[in-house]
């Protein structure tokens, strides 16, 4: 076996030949060397694997299953066949690009700060509507609450830690027997496990932008299931209240709700918005949803003139 290399990138990939090469030329054009880079096939039916076999790189290694595994368990397939010996894990998306400093900048906090076990930093998100700067707690120049109250934040938040750049201590996802779960499918597999690494660990959030995260029509993104991802968004909210109900009252899962379905409202069609906003208006008795439903009506108005 090759010797141990300090981090070993993942990158799942299903379907991902649109966008695949630039995640892998930002991946490879990292200024931080020493690392091994796991890519995992899953069942994909497009070009995906050509692409990758045509990088002539040999700290690239393949992984390819035949059959579509989803996403939490090819992540699982992929941490199971890490080099033994590499102390940092890097997750990577097959539809983002990462800055050349990226793991030249998590290995830093890693290795300064022993008692963090999870570093993040701020997406450059771009879409149709063009590109904006998440997460805003890191934006403003704030930092993460730990513990349980970082539990909380993002429950009631949903995941303001980024998840394509992640880089975990590996000595405290194997300690801690951490698992990435499919319990809703492809959907919400990294909230339902930073949630649960908040509880064990440090999380520290980096000032600095470390990846482009492209949703455009251009991939088949999972996200891109607005319906099927609310609702597995609210059933992750029911059972994390269940499952933890000595930090989830019933104030703060209605919270929690309210602000899901403030997310939620703008991707339904006109008229199911004007009919829900009214509705969370006055379920809530929160001003936002009749200000969102009076700025949505103005601009249905303005776009059919």
């Amino acid at each position: 076996m090759a010797a141990r290399p300090l981090v070993s990138i993942i990158l799942p990939v299903y379907n991902g030949e649109a966008t695949l090469g630039a995640t892998l030329d930002s991946l490879l054009a990292q200024t931080f060397t020493d690392y091994e880079l796991v890519v995992g096939i899953d069942g994909t039916t497009d070009g995906s694997q050509a692409i990758v076999e045509g990088y002539d790189d040999p700290r690239i290694r393949l992984i390819v299953h035949p059959e579509n595994l989803g996403l939490a368990e090819n992540v699982n397939a992929l941490l199971a066949a890490l080099h033994p010996e590499s102390l940092y894990v890097a997750m990577a998306e097959q539809d983002d690009v990462y800055v050349p400093e990226r793991l030249a900048l998590q290995v830093a906090v890693m290795e300064a700060e022993p008692e963090v076990g999870l570093v993040s930093g701020i997406a450059a998100f771009k879409s149709q509507g063009g590109s904006v700067l998440f997460p805003g707690i890191l934006v403003k120049g704030e930092v993460f609450p730990q513990g349980e109250a970082l539990f909380q934040y993002l429950y009631e938040h949903q995941l303001k830690v980024v998840n394509t750049c992640m880089l975990l201590r590996r000595s405290v996802h194997e300690g801690y027997g951490l698992r990435f779960k499919a319990t809703y499918g492809n959907f919400n597999v990294d909230w339902n496990y930073v949630l649960r690494f908040s509880l064990v660990s440090k999380v520290y959030g980096i000032p600095k932008v470390l990846v482009t995260m492209d949703r455009g029509l251009t991939n088949d993104s999972v996200t891109r299931d607005k319906a099927s991802q609310h609702e597995a968004s609210r059933q992750l909210l029911k059972d994390f209240r269940a499952e933890f109900p000595e930090l989830v009252s019933a104030g703060l899962y209605r919270k929690a709700l309210k602000q899901h379905r403030k997310i939620e409202l703008g991707h339904h069609s006109r008229g199911s918005i004007i009919v829900r906003g009214l509705y969370y208006s006055l379920r809530y008795m929160d001003m936002y949803f009749l200000r969102y439903l009076f700025k949505r009506v103005r601009y249905f108005l303005s776009y059919n003139e």
